[in-house]
């Protein structure tokens, strides 16, 4: 009988252990890096997450540990040697897998850096896809440093986790590293990456507090920073955006009726047509919903939605010239002919892009679904005094 308990103490001794795992208290985590090129070297700034931050402070802690950080440096000839410069700095071993974010600076972009950063992200076993891409022309460190307003946990800030913000305002949408691969697997690749600078537009009891605001995009390609577009140039792009979810938009502007109103649940539609000379027009087609925000005169619902159309025909129209101007085909219009007619593409092309001209762009038509719920009701809530001293008159 006791020989039967020979194979389970076999068995047992050949069992495998846990004296290769790595327990979560004994590990630095990344959860940001930062890329800049200074006198001839890669600098590499890396952001430490404190993630007790997580979970909720217990009662008698310091509400200030939820968004506690550090930033090393690391120098070296290139992006690995940086790298292994800040693991000789550091107590413990440093955990890539909840890295969240990346920040280039112009120096970075302009010598190369973006296509190395991305190899070594997408083939390192530990980091994921879902890691956001920035670049700034200020300090890559001090955007680092800035701490999440009220408090907030590092791993919930705008850096960290963009999408929140952007569904409630879709101008400037944030790109992740799986997002970033496929655009630049497009025949014609550029990526547009937001730009960030470091301002003081909130303020706390004591003194102003730095925040991020992403203010433009830079447009990457063949490894380096093609153009920059600024606020105005992006407005026309923000609802061909495949992605948008809702903004806002101002009618009548610079007159005594300026009003807002929110665009939502967008649809858009981009067909090519080739013309009798051979050259390729396309007709965008667009649904979108609004509701009105702010109202000072009273107007018919006809009048806002006539005006709404001829505001975004202007963006887009005037986003595409700039766009044209600058040789970047933002709509992606070749991207579209490639995919609904591969043979006049592949006719037309040129390293990957088709020739934009002034009348690429043939039509735009937007149908608008003025939204009236009963609360956003179509008449001002207040007088105007102009008017009514004129009535009382």
């Amino acid at each position: 009988m006791k020989y039967k308990f020979i194979p389970l103490l076999v068995l047992v001794l050949i069992l495998s252990g846990c004296w290769d795992s790595n327990e979560p208290e004994r590990l630095v985590y990344a959860h940001g890096v930062g890329v800049d090129y200074k006198d001839g070297k890669v600098v590499v700034y890396l952001q430490i997450i404190n993630l007790q931050g997580l979970a909720k402070t217990e009662a008698g802690g310091d509400p200030s540990s939820q968004n506690a950080s550090d930033v090393g440096t690391g120098t070296g000839d290139t992006l690995e040697e940086a790298i292994f410069d800040l693991y000789h700095t550091s107590d413990r071993r440093i955990y890539w897998g909840h890295l969240s974010f990346v920040i280039f600076s112009d120096e970075a972009l302009n010598a190369g850096g973006f296509k190395k950063t991305v190899d070594f992200l997408d083939r390192y076993r530990e980091t994921r896809y879902r890691i956001f891409f920035y670049m700034t022309k200020e300090s890559v460190k001090e955007a680092m440093l800035v701490a999440p307003i009220e408090n907030i946990s590092l791993a919930f800030s705008k850096l960290s986790d963009p999408e929140g913000n952007y569904k409630q305002s879709s101008f400037i949408p944030p790109i992740n590293l799986r997002e970033l691969i496929i655009e630049m697997d497009e025949p014609a690749y550029f990526v547009s990456i937001p730009r960030m600078k470091v301002t003081k537009q909130w303020s706390g009891q004591k003194e102003k507090k730095k925040d991020l605001l992403l203010d433009s995009i830079a447009v990457i390609s063949e490894n380096k920073i093609k153009t920059i577009f600024p606020t105005r140039a992006m407005k026309g792009a923000r609802l061909v955006n495949k992605n948008f979810v809702r903004d806002s938009v101002t009618l009548f502007p610079g007159t005594r009726q300026d009003t807002s109103v929110i665009v939502y649940e967008k649809k858009v539609k981009m067909k090519p047509v080739i013309e009798k000379d051979g050259k390729v027009r396309f007709h965008i087609k667009m649904k979108l919903k609004s509701s009105i925000e702010t109202m000072k005169v009273d107007s018919s619902p006809k009048e806002y939605e006539r005006e709404l159309k001829r505001i975004l025909k202007k963006e887009i129209k005037y986003t595409y010239k700039y766009a044209k101007e600058k040789k970047v085909d933002l709509f992606r219009l070749s991207e579209t002919l490639y995919r609904k007619d591969i043979k006049k593409w592949k006719e037309i092309q040129k390293d990957g892009e088709i020739p934009l001209e002034d009348d690429t762009i043939k039509s735009i038509k937007i149908e608008v679904n003025l939204q009236n719920t009963g609360k956003d009701k179509l008449t001002p809530i207040f007088e105007d005094q102009k008017d009514k001293g004129h009535m009382d008159r």
